[in-house]
């Protein structure tokens, strides 16, 4: 007994000093965001500060996984930056109902679309609105959400709101995959994966430590056990495909048109590998693009990818593509936003969808400092 005792002691201290180590010199690169190290208020998950609501950003949907939660106002710490988030009565961000708009555009999508790494005044809907003469996007955008998701969203809101046009980003990266994960949870039905077990409770205290971090990096960079394939699965194909299909008529039986944009993951412009699970990012983009592709054809909706949009604007910026995302978070920055969003004005003009004036140039409409953030 006093063998195993002193045993455990001698473990306990030799990952103390090695998380001391890790922590003093960080040859990993592991230490949190910059802007979670200057923040002058306590950070709720080390990433929230809530002014209205919280401790909890997402809550459980009986049919969705997850939502925002609702009537909540919080800066977000990621990168270098912090983000000013006001959720409406619905859970989505942006104003959902305003006065003196007849006519609204649904905005459908993940966190791209939900907007992290950007103010209220620079997401993707937000600047649409902002140009538009004559309409309000209204952003549907959820994190984590899939295709499958972004399908049953509208039919939930598609009677709520007055349209004619209904907008999907389908983001490259990880939709297909999340339309898996969600089915799963689907078939399912008597399991509650917001309540998480012992064994995912000890894994989310221990990921908060350096040693913690640096076995997850290990277990998913040299044991390949979140490794995605690079090529949609045939089973990804079938839920994306079969999403894209039932969306179309949904739409087209609400009277309204359907627009298609997709946005490329960052690691479609680093080297293989770098930042992403995929050995091949490039292909799998060019693949699930020209998925995206077909189903325009046999579905009658109208596609635009994104990837060359960003390309051009990083182009015209002088700076590399990549630069239009953030780091280590690799959402799109509201720089990326802006490019993306006057591609998407000049696309629904052309189409005779509305008017917009967008800006020439992008400006940082809404900024706050990490280290000065005070609640409205």
């Amino acid at each position: 007994m006093k063998n195993i005792v002193a045993i455990s002691l001698s473990v306990l201290f030799a990952l103390l000093i090695v998380e001391v180590g890790l922590r003093a010199f960080d040859p990993l690169e592991l230490q949190p965001h910059a802007s979670q190290e200057q923040a002058n208020v306590p950070l709720e998950n080390s990433t929230f500060y809530f002014c209205e609501g919280g401790p909890n950003q997402l809550l459980p949907h009986p049919e969705l996984y997850s939502r925002e939660a609702p009537d909540q106002t919080y800066f977000e710490f990621l990168n270098d930056i912090v983000s000013f988030i006001e959720t409406n009565e619905h859970g989505f961000r942006g104003e959902f109902d305003p006065q003196g708009v007849d006519d609204r555009i649904v905005v459908l999508g993940d966190s791209f679309i939900r907007g992290t790494l950007a103010d209220e005044t620079e997401t993707i809907p937000a600047l649409l609105s902002q140009w538009s003469q004559d309409a309000h996007f209204v952003n549907l955008g959820t994190g984590g959400h899939g295709t499958l998701q972004h399908l049953l969203t509208y039919r939930e809101f598609k009677d709520r709101i007055p349209h004619e046009t209904v907008l999907l980003f389908v983001f490259i990266g990880n939709d297909l995959v999340d339309n898996i994960d969600f089915q799963a949870w689907q078939d399912d039905s008597g399991s509650d994966l917001h309540e998480p077990t012992v064994t995912q409770r000890m894994k989310q205290m221990l990921v908060k430590l350096h040693i913690g971090k640096l076995l997850q990096r290990f277990s998913s960079s040299y044991l390949g056990r979140t490794e995605y394939p690079s090529r949609p699965t045939e089973v990804e194909k079938e839920l994306f495909m079969n999403s894209l299909g039932e969306l179309s008529q949904t739409a087209e039986d609400q009277g309204a048109r359907l627009f298609v944009f997709t946005l490329p993951e960052v690691a479609e412009f680093f080297p293989q590998g770098r930042v992403s699970y995929r050995e091949d990012s490039i292909g799998y983009g060019n693949a699930t693009r020209g998925l995206l592709k077909e189903a325009a054809e046999d579905n009658g909706f109208t596609y635009l990818p994104l990837k060359p949009v960003l390309e051009s604007a990083a182009h015209e910026l002088g700076v590399p593509t990549s630069e239009l995302f953030g780091d280590p978070d690799h959402h799109m920055r509201e720089i990326g936003n802006f490019a993306a969003a006057r591609a998407v004005a000049e696309s629904l003009q052309d189409n005779g969808v509305g008017v917009f004036s967008p800006d020439a140039q992008f400006t940082d409409r809404t900024s706050f400092e990490p280290s000065n953030v005070e609640c409205p």
